[in-house]
């Protein structure tokens, strides 16, 4: 049986593009005020989210 790779960002949101990634975190830091920045992986090449500068 074959063993199923977890990528080390499944557990993260992701988004398909960068504009996708910034307009959620513009949301985020309106209704939370947490200033999130948006970064390609290299893992699985779509867009997350990260707190640190």
């Amino acid at each position: 049986m074959n063993e199923v790779e977890v990528l080390p960002c499944a557990d993260k949101l992701a988004f398909d593009s960068e504009k996708e990634a910034q307009d959620q975190a513009r949301v985020i830091k309106w209704q939370r005020d947490i200033k999130l920045k948006a970064y390609k992986c290299r893992h699985c090449g779509l867009w997350h989210l990260s707190s640190n500068s």
